[in-house]
């Protein structure tokens, strides 16, 4: 079918993602934010999967999602373009 895999990792720096989470006002996240420094002790911030994959930033200091979603489709089409 010709079909291509692409992974893509989305990454969050810890001051952004506490920023999401608070606005996000969701009752499950009441545990996380009242224990906020042992959430983050519990997960790797710069954990990447062990397989080629391209890091989308979704930080608040990174470009717009939407640009790095843009560039993403653009690379992986242009890959496909160039195998064919």
């Amino acid at each position: 079918m010709g079909a291509k895999l692409s992974f893509v990792w989305v990454y969050c720096d810890a001051e952004t993602m506490h920023t999401y989470v608070r606005h996000r006002g969701a009752a499950r996240d009441a545990t996380k934010l009242a224990n906020w420094e042992s959430y983050l002790a519990g997960i790797d911030l710069e954990l990447r999967p062990p397989v080629p994959h391209v890091v989308i930033d979704n930080s608040a200091s990174s470009k717009p999602l939407q640009d790095q979603a843009r560039n993403l489709v653009s690379t992986v089409l242009s890959e496909d373009s160039e195998q064919q």
